[in-house]
């Protein structure tokens, strides 16, 4: 050892879970079995001092060493022996209380190694060569996984908004970011990312993924601590699989005490709960709440504690240790209501994203779809299921919509819009391909067909309306100039490849006439242009208009969504639709609100009608292009594990069920009316009928399903993946029509309407929902619960923001993780974080 080295002291935090061995916490009497044994090692001067807790199920061993002391010997194995010798004794001691299990019992004759592996033995090593006034800050998190103290960790070194060290003292930091992969996997290298100051976008694009990589260690590069001989050493460092701990040191160029404690109480939301699957929420407690066992789902509980370290690595007496959050206990409860109550949203989303984490919801959708191979088949075209409903039905209610271009960036559609849309539905109507009664409507960028016709669910010719309704949207604007922002975004596809606008927008006489009637003050005086380019167009002198390469930053190519709903006779239906989300938004909504419905009756009264005996889910995989029927009551759970994976499966339709029993080799026979369609897919006229990304959603629903959505939307707060770039999750606010464009924060936004049919399949009444009084609450909700979550998470940190593989591919994220974790990266760590296995710590 060198001299600087010899002057180093050690915290060494071990570990040990012995509550997996005893039935329930661990007792103060075993705790205290344990703290004797390492006092005689500091006896005998192998240990400079033990602080020992219990913390959730592990026994907490706090020890220091000082290098001075050991000479040749490693401080991490000096303690991690001490710290195994003194959980076997603390495990005896259970035992003789006739509290120990079976298992218990046989660990005593296992090999130390074993012992370790059994007692899942987690270790940290901090190195730290003391200062004249040396703070130790540390930190656990119970229920919680790898990643956990990243957003902590920046807020303390990283982010401008916390804290003042780095205006007033010029402080700055050096962030090692390791893959958890890697770790997992206990690789023996684990690939290792340094970002110096000025590169902080780059280390946030990866530690904002709290499932993929970790903020392990952080140095100080400049102020006080960071320019002399002690830059070498960390600031602070994490370590642990599951139940991590946090440890730094304070003061003198380093964050203060109060910054600590801030980072380590103030609420996020981070990986935790069984196998690290869940997203849990910090909640701050003192020694005495750590120590009882806690049921409580999705929270982890955060204890700290605080000391200053002496003569070389000397622990002070348990009184003059800080229990941090049992300090001011009328704060810490503060921030523990507050915590409940964000927790209490995030564990209601219960099986679905993104309460429960992409990876995990997706590998339980595909061990389900395993069970049901062969139920889920390519999806038929033409769909003989709906051919058959076709004929059964007096007529259909069809919306379909697209973005075909934004006033200012994706906010609501140009004027003009309207006016063509409007001459184009007056052209069906006299072409008798619709009923005479239409609505249009806007929501957010969003410009939605409302209509009625004869002509059943999923018709070409209905279809192929729609589609050159918002090409004719594009060809006014084109003709005219005008830039609008996502031009045609929605209908760029294989189906108008090499076709001009003209074409694809089927312009006519009987269009052109009525267009000029229709068009705002602005555009008719410039209708005679209109005229001209048509005539030349028609003339074959016209060059015509190519549609123009997709400019914005949202999805391309995808067509126009729809939602239809054949129905039998007169009465009303719900409409749902949102702006800023994606088909996925849907899939807890109508689960949950399904089984209301199916709680409460007014489902069955409404089937009974027409002799239905049950309900059956029409699931897509979005991806493959494949669709599957399970049937409610008897495969409830399936659905619910294939729905969670929200990005994966969604509910395109609800049928109800004629048959008395369901068999799903005779699906066809027992299916009879659609209770609910939804745009899961895109318009088959430019796609083919193959999925290709995002959607603002719409659906359709019979009054009790409608009526249960309205109920969620009104009393329920949840996360979906939308808002700005697509990219956070957030709820999407219940808005009246006329308010439905995300301004101030680019929220996602909803609207809701009930539309009343008449016998002839008219439109006789539209009713905008949202807009009634008793959803100011909601609203309320949305507004408040969005901020908070959003600034607990930063607008990037997982939960709010999301990963690489859920960011629209057309963001250069992907590109960026790219360049960052490639092997010649400028970012590959020069500093090695070290990680050795329990069973070398402590010998054969």
């Amino acid at each position: 050892m060198n001299d600087r080295s010899l002057e180093q002291s050690n915290i060494d935090i071990i570990s040990l879970d012995l509550g997996s061995f005893l039935a329930g916490e661990l007792p103060f009497q075993i705790i205290d079995v344990a703290r004797e044994v390492l006092d005689r090692k500091i006896e005998e001067g192998q240990l400079r001092g033990a602080f020992v807790q219990g913390f959730g199920r592990d026994l907490h061993m706090h020890l220091s060493t000082y290098n001075g002391d050991l000479q040749q010997a490693d401080s991490l194995s000096v303690s991690s022996q001490a710290a195994l010798a003194a959980g076997l004794k603390a495990l005896e001691e259970a035992q003789a209380m006739g509290l120990g299990s079976a298992e218990a019992e046989k660990i005593s004759s296992l090999p130390p190694h074993t012992q370790a592996t059994v007692l899942n033995l987690r270790s940290l090593n901090f190195p730290y060569t003391e200062r004249g006034a040396e703070p130790i800050f540390v930190a656990k998190a119970i229920n919680a996984s790898w990643g956990f103290f990243n957003r902590g960790l920046f807020n303390l070194f990283f982010n401008p908004d916390k804290g003042s060290g780095r205006r007033i003292e010029g402080n700055d930091f050096l962030g090692i970011v390791e893959s958890i992969e890697d770790l997992k996997s206990n690789k023996p290298e684990v690939r290792t990312f340094e970002f110096a100051p000025g590169y902080v976008n780059d280390m946030i694009a990866l530690i904002a993924d709290a499932d993929e990589w970790r903020l392990s260690r952080v140095y100080a590069v400049r102020g006080k601590f960071g320019e002399g001989k002690l830059s070498e050493e960390p600031a602070a460092a994490v370590s642990g699989s599951v139940d991590p701990v946090l440890i730094g040191r304070s003061q003198s160029g380093l964050p203060a005490i109060g910054e600590f404690t801030q980072a380590a109480g103030e609420f996020f939301f981070a990986p935790g709960g069984e196998n690290g699957h869940y997203r849990v929420g910090l909640m701050p407690a003192s020694f005495q709440e750590a120590h009882t066992l806690s049921s409580s789902p999705g929270t982890a509980r955060v204890v700290a504690y605080a000391y200053q370290s002496y003569d070389r690595g000397r622990i002070p007496s348990e009184k003059d240790v800080v229990d941090v959050f049992a300090q001011n206990r009328a704060e810490t409860s503060r921030v523990q209501r507050e915590a409940a109550r964000l927790i209490s949203h995030m564990v209601s989303h219960d099986r679905f994203e993104p309460y429960l984490n992409p990876t995990a919801a997706e590998e339980c959708a595909l061990r389900e779809l395993e069970k049901l191979k062969g139920r889920f088949e390519t999806i038929p075209e033409p769909d003989g299921l709906i051919e058959a409903t076709n004929q059964r039905v007096s007529f259909t209610l069809s919306d379909i919509k697209a973005d075909s271009g934004g006033k200012v960036g994706h906010t609501s559609p140009p004027n003009h819009f309207r006016s063509v849309a409007e001459a184009s539905l007056q052209e069906a109507k006299a072409l008798k391909l619709i009923h005479g009664t239409s609505e249009l409507i806007e929501v957010g960028d969003d410009g939605h067909l409302l209509m009625s016709h004869a002509k059943g669910a999923d018709n070409n010719e209905i279809h192929l309306f729609a589609y050159r309704t918002f090409f004719r949207q594009v060809w006014v604007a084109e003709t005219l100039g005008y830039k609008w922002y996502g031009l045609g975004q929605d209908l760029v596809g294989e189906a108008s490849a090499g076709s001009t606008t003209e074409e694809l927008a089927n312009l006519t006489d009987e269009f052109m006439e009525l267009l000029e009637e229709a068009l705002p003050a602005a555009e008719r005086r410039q209708v005679d242009r209109l005229k001209e380019a048509y005539r030349e167009w028609k003339g074959g002198k016209g060059k015509g208009h190519k549609p123009l390469e997709v400019f914005s930053g949202n999805v391309s190519g995808q067509g126009p969504g729809f939602a239809e709903l054949p129905l039998m006779g007169a009465g009303r239906i719900g409409l749902l639709a949102m702006d800023k989300t994606g088909p996925s938004a849907f899939n807890l909504p109508i689960w949950w609100s399904l089984n209301r419905a199916h709680r409460d009756g007014s489902l069955r009264r409404h089937i009974e009608k027409t002799g239905g005996k049950g309900v059956v889910i029409e699931i897509w995989d979005v991806e493959n292009h494949k669709r599957g029927f399970l049937d409610l009551e008897t495969e409830h759970l399936s659905i619910q594990n294939l729905l969670g994976a929200i990005e994966k499966l969604n509910i395109k339709r609800i049928w109800s069920r004629t048959a008395e029993e369901w068999d799903p080799a005779r699906t066809q026979e027992s299916l009879e009316e659609i209770l609910l369609a939804a745009s899961t897919e895109k318009l088959a006229v430019i796609t083919g009928g193959e999925y290709r990304g995002k959607d603002d959603p719409v659906l359709l629903a019979v009054e009790p399903l409608a009526q249960a959505l309205n109920l969620f939307m009104r009393d329920r707060f949840y996360l979906t993946q939308g808002d700005g770039r697509g990219s956070h999750f957030m709820f999407p606010t219940p808005l009246a029509f006329q308010d439905a464009i995300a301004t101030i924060n680019s929220r996602a936004v909803a609207v809701s309407a009930w539309i009343t049919m008449d016998t002839s399949g008219e439109i006789r009444g539209f009713h905008d929902e949202f807009a009634d009084p008793i959803y100011e609450a909601a609203r309320d909700r949305a507004y408040e619960l969005n901020k908070a979550i959003w600034d607990a998470q930063g607008g990037n940190f997982i939960p709010v923001g999301v990963g690489s593989s859920k960011v629209e591919q057309s963001y250069p994220l992907a590109q960026t993780l790219a360049r960052i974790t490639a092997a010649d990266s400028e970012f590959v760590s020069k500093r090695t974080v070290s990680h050795v296995a329990p069973e070398e710590l402590v010998g054969t």
